[in-house]
């Protein structure tokens, strides 16, 4: 995933367009369109809540199988709801289709990134690393569109209270879309409250990591490497820093060659001609998905059977997820 606040970026970039395509009327259709923008990722975040933690793989289920299922499913839900909640699930499933598009375009470029460092030979970050390295280069690049879109900081502008607003009214209309779903793209019943607990604990993650000091985050960093088996910090990796630049190392924007590590094309793209290819491709995907005629098919012509990750989905689904 790109982070947070780039997703949410996204989706505020496009938002009035959107808004136009599909005649949002309210508030809460807005709030439901940008929480839409984070896909998936809540849902990593179940992984703190003792009860509901059996849940978290849902979250890179949908990440890496199944992709056009998946946006079928996400449509077809939210068309069978009625009145309000129809209303709010199709903002939040459009949402959700913006997250998939930019995933998609971005991730190759992460993990061209990720691969090289990883696999540079340096003592103590070998591929054992790989997700914090991930966090750490989409946590650079988060801070960097935050500056160049805002020209604030996170000591101005704090992740935790301006993303993921949404009202129980919201997550209640995107809870029944994730139990269909789950039935339907993936053969499972999760718990009718799998959403809206992950926001919750996304919401309480993101207060808790938010240090603009560093001292917080450094002490939480430094318990978290005394504990972790490979002496890694994903609090270090994730926590915005206060970074007053519009650039990241890892955007690009020389447009030097690297290889796209899923289908060995080669590429000079930037970060920020990913962002905008994925951004040209929004309202055509939307006018499709809501047309009368989306199906299944019209879905794997849509994704191409690439998943959020870029890469061409497994056709075995979620193997290993047990529930």
């Amino acid at each position: 995933m790109p982070a947070i606040l780039t997703h949410d970026f996204f989706g505020k970039s496009v938002e009035d367009d959107v808004s136009q395509l599909l005649g949002f009327t309210t508030e809460d259709e807005r709030r439901a369109f940008l929480l839409g923008n984070q896909g998936p990722d809540p849902l990593f975040f179940l992984c703190i809540d003792p009860l509901m933690g059996k849940w978290e793989p849902l979250g890179n289920v949908m990440h890496e199988s199944r992709p056009a299922r998946l946006v079928f499913a996400m449509r077809e839900a939210a068309e069978r709801l009625e009145g309000i909640d129809r209303m709010v699930a199709r903002a939040y499933v459009a949402g959700f289709v913006c997250h998939y598009l930019l995933d998609r375009s971005v991730h190759p470029l992460v993990y061209h990134w990720q691969e090289g460092l990883t696999s540079a030979g340096v003592e103590g970050l070998g591929p054992e690393s790989a997700s914090v390295v991930h966090a750490e280069i989409e946590r650079d690049i988060d801070e960097a569109v935050l500056w160049g879109t805002e020209h604030k900081t996170i000591r101005e502008y704090r992740p935790y209270a301006e993303v993921l607003r949404a009202s129980s009214r919201v997550l209640a209309a995107v809870d029944k879309v994730y139990f269909y779903v789950a039935l339907w793209a993936y053969g499972r019943a999760i718990d009718p409250r799998t959403f809206s607990t992950a926001v919750h604990e996304f919401r309480l993650v993101q207060r808790a990591f938010y240090s603009p000091g560093g001292k917080k985050a450094a002490v939480m960093a430094l318990i978290e490497r005394r504990v972790s088996a490979h002496g890694h910090s994903r609090v270090a990796a994730m926590a915005h820093r206060v970074r007053a630049e519009a650039v990241s190392d890892f955007d690009n924007r020389w447009h030097g060659p690297w290889t796209n590590p899923f289908t060995g094309d080669a590429s000079t793209e930037s970060f920020a001609d990913l962002f905008e290819s994925a951004r040209a491709c929004v309202l055509p995907a939307l006018a499709e998905v809501f047309s009368c005629g989306f199906d299944e098919a019209a879905s794997e012509e849509l994704t191409g059977n690439l998943n959020f990750e870029g890469a061409p989905a497994s056709p075995d689904g979620p193997v290993g997820w047990k529930a």
